[in-house]
């Protein structure tokens, strides 16, 4: 049904031929799946059990992953042998090193370094679209995503908090957290011009309901994954401050958006606004007892709210 309702929304919104359409559902569809299911606390144990029983696990899920990243490319007859083997490597080669450390404390070591800088900032610059012409941002969102949950999460053991059922608790915090960011992002937008209030006389609820669940799913929980549950997770282990990693993965997160503009004096706003914004985010995750869902809410609901009533 997912599949079935993923393709219906493609068509609707590419101008891609049918073929490209369906050889990309058919390679997204697995991977979205199985990251909405490793969201369940019970389904993830399950599978953390399978990882470390399994000797094999390790090449089913590579494997796999790149036959996923391949189809595409079969089915439309452009496939690369050489890219596949490429994208195949990084994959084995990044659940291997974080296999290695499963009996370690995870604290982010320099090999929990190395992987989250080759996963996330060619994903960032977009630089691995590349390999593959019929695999859009979507795909390469969730795919990162999972690849990093199996990384970190299974394999290395990492308590990074991935939970996508709500508590009441979590539903709280994020309405907080959204607050607390619009009170200090808005105004200096606004002083800046970075920011305009922009209300629409009407509203497309579907597009908007579907504009939701395709920021919280490609956008917020990537990178909230990386830079909470991994990188501010992980620098947690290592100083004794709680400020400094909250500091650290803000900033680093404030400054992946340099790019997303081309003005100095925009990007310098951009920057600090994201920093402030990734705070917020901080705070929720922590607030949260270290759950990813409250961070990814909120994260999506600010960047939905920018959507509906505010432009850049």
């Amino acid at each position: 049904m997912g599949a079935l309702l993923m393709y219906g929304v493609s068509i609707s919104y590419s101008k891609s031929s049918i073929a490209s359409i369906l050889a990309m559902v058919l390679s997204l569809s697995p991977l979205m799946g199985l990251m909405l299911t490793l969201g369940s606390l019970k389904a993830s144990r399950q599978f953390s059990d399978w990882l470390r029983k399994d000797k094999n696990s390790l090449y089913y899920l590579a494997g796999g992953i790149s036959l996923l990243f391949a189809i595409p490319g079969l089915l439309t007859g452009n496939f690369n042998p050489y890219h596949t083997i490429i994208f195949a490597f990084i994959v084995f080669v990044v659940f291997g090193v974080l296999k290695q450390a499963k009996d370690e404390e995870f604290t982010l070591n320099w090999s929990d370094l190395a992987i989250w800088i080759i996963l996330w900032i060619p994903f960032d610059l977009r630089w691995y679209m590349g390999l593959q012409p019929n695999l859009d941002y979507t795909w390469w969102s969730v795919a990162i995503s999972v690849i990093g949950i199996i990384g970190w999460y299974g394999y290395r053991g990492a308590d990074i908090g991935f939970n996508l059922v709500p508590k009441f608790k979590d539903l709280i915090i994020t309405v907080l957290a959204l607050i607390l960011i619009m009170v200090f992002v808005i105004p200096p937008g606004l002083a800046t011009g970075f920011l305009s209030f922009s209300i629409p006389e009407s509203y497309d609820i579907p597009k908007l309901a579907a504009h939701f669940i395709g920021l919280f799913l490609t956008v917020a929980l990537p990178e909230e994954l990386f830079f909470r549950g991994i990188l501010l997770r992980g620098l947690e282990k290592v100083f004794s401050k709680k400020w400094i990693p909250m500091l650290i993965s803000s900033l680093a997160f404030g400054i992946m958006h340099w790019n997303n503009v081309d003005t100095l004096s925009i990007q310098i706003t951009y920057v600090s606004l994201a920093s402030i914004a990734g705070l917020g985010y901080s705070w929720a995750y922590r607030k949260s007892g270290n759950n990813l869902l409250a961070a990814i809410l909120a994260h999506t609901l600010v960047d939905w709210v920018w959507k509906l009533f505010l432009s850049s």
